[in-house]
């Protein structure tokens, strides 16, 4: 991890938590999937997709631009957060009730029922303090919340689908895990002597908005990237490719938002140190250093794996998955890292940057679907998506060199390299095998390699930490 402790203890704090619920979560995935079957679980995939949209308008980036604000102005923190809540649950709202009444006039069943129901997590959403826990620098509320609520909506779908394949069990049981997040965190903040009242007063919400608009605007045309194959795979295929693609896709959104959970954990501190300083420099070299180091070894590792992770997971019924996520994984390593260079230019107040390259990338993703989903499917699709993550994320560090955030030293790598090449030719040897003796013989040969390689420092009393 970077050297700074608190951006260390709170991306552990967060990231634990996040690793703990997203495991509890791709049970339920899994789980659904299998009941449901491929044609099923498209339907819950698609409606699942479009709520993605919902979710961020929602929101409107406060966990980003918020989190900020509260790092750089706590004296302030009461009335900023009662003026920015109340302002976004009156949108969430709004865009509940008007989401609801397109749906009903306009989506087929069982789409039509699926997706109302999914749209009422917009109002816990909006209602989520995360961005006030996050800009404290103290994830650890965080990272239990979305246990507890991935918990709970675990025990909301085994109650029922146990006994009967209902679809529109998963999305009463993400309303119900989003409700609890949100009241989880606002009870912390309450017994740690902040007295949160909601205030009407957009003298002080407006500018926030404001900071976060081009954000949230980047983020949706982020998420037509991450989304719009399904929605395209919907328009030339059926409900089973879709199904089949979000199979494979389940891994790949795991990995995802946990760094998306790396990247907010660095904000705060970046933000702190400030543009420019030898702090804020070494902090993003090393988390770019880190992050190649672990995602290397997961993408050569998952693409020698991908049959027996989706036979083992989803069935053989989806052995059509099986293509599409040894093309996806290798959207890992830069995918992630973008949220290094994304956290430090929104440090530095330089969203404009970060919306002129999504928009690119969403032209270059509309042809690329267009000319790929059509004769291909999910192949095509999949490849589609891992040439758009790898132009944003480029085009994105490339920014972020402009602006004095330097790339880090190629030297840096060759550790990390070394030893995932000679994981995946032990990995390769066990293929045949079962996937967790696969699994155990990549981590023992990636982990062994790097400490004779001097990758991973030992020091007495303490726990080891990467040297790269």
């Amino acid at each position: 991890m970077p050297t700074d402790r608190s951006v260390a203890r709170n991306f552990l704090a967060l990231v634990s938590g996040e690793i703990v619920a997203r495991i509890v979560a791709f049970g339920v995935v899994i789980f659904v999937a299998r009941v449901l079957g491929a044609e099923g679980y498209g339907v819950i995939a698609f409606a699942v997709g479009i709520n993605l949209y919902l979710s961020k308008i929602a929101d409107f980036c406060i966990e980003w631009v918020g989190a900020k604000v509260v790092a750089r102005e706590r004296d302030r923190l009461e009335t900023l957060v009662a003026s920015v809540m109340s302002a976004r649950l009156v949108l969430a709202l709004a865009l509940t009730v008007v989401t609801i009444a397109l749906v009903q006039a306009f989506m087929p069943q069982p789409d039509r029922l699926v997706l109302s129901l999914y749209s009422l997590t917009i109002l816990p959403i909006a209602a989520s303090t995360k961005w006030v826990h996050m800009g404290l620098e103290d994830a650890r509320p965080i990272g239990i919340s979305r246990v507890l609520g991935e918990l709970l909506g675990l025990a909301i779908v085994l109650a029922i689908m146990l006994q009967s394949a209902r679809l529109w069990v998963p999305p009463l049981a993400q309303v119900a895990s989003e409700s609890l997040v949100a009241v989880y965190l606002l009870v912390v903040l309450r017994r740690r002597g902040f007295h949160l009242r909601l205030t009407w007063d957009l003298r002080v919400a407006l500018p926030v908005f404001r900071a976060a608009a081009p954000l949230l605007l980047h983020m949706l045309m982020g998420l037509f990237i991450y989304n719009s194959d399904l929605i395209f795979l919907r328009v030339f295929r059926d409900s089973a490719q879709v199904g089949y693609y979000a199979a494979a896709y389940t891994l790949i959104s795991l990995l995802a938002n946990l760094g998306m959970s790396y990247g907010m954990s660095l904000l705060p501190t970046m933000a702190r140190y400030g543009t420019g300083t030898e702090q804020e420099q070494g902090l993003y070299q090393t988390a770019l250093a880190h992050i190649y180091t672990l995602c290397l070894p997961i993408s050569i590792g998952g693409f020698l794996l991908a049959g027996h992770i989706i036979g083992f997971a989803f069935g053989d019924q989806y052995g059509p998955s099986t293509l599409a996520l040894q093309v996806l994984i290798w959207s890992i390593p830069l995918s992630i890292a973008r949220n290094v260079p994304w956290s430090g230019l929104i440090a530095r107040n330089r969203e404009d940057l970060l919306l002129r390259a999504i928009t690119y990338a969403v032209a270059l993703n509309i042809v690329l679907n267009l000319a790929l989903i059509p004769a291909w499917g999910i192949l095509g699709a999949a490849v589609a998506t891992v040439i758009t993550e790898s132009f944003v994320s480029i085009v994105i560090l490339r920014y972020a060199s402009g602006q004095g955030l330097h790339f880090v030293s190629a030297r840096r790598f060759w550790r990390p390299t070394v030893a995932s090449i000679a994981m995946g030719v032990a990995v390769a040897a066990a293929a045949s095998l079962h996937l967790f003796v696969g699994l155990a013989v990549g981590i023992a040969v990636f982990g062994g390699v790097l400490v004779l390689l001097g990758g991973i420092r030992f020091s007495r009393g303490q726990l080891p930490v990467l040297d790269i």
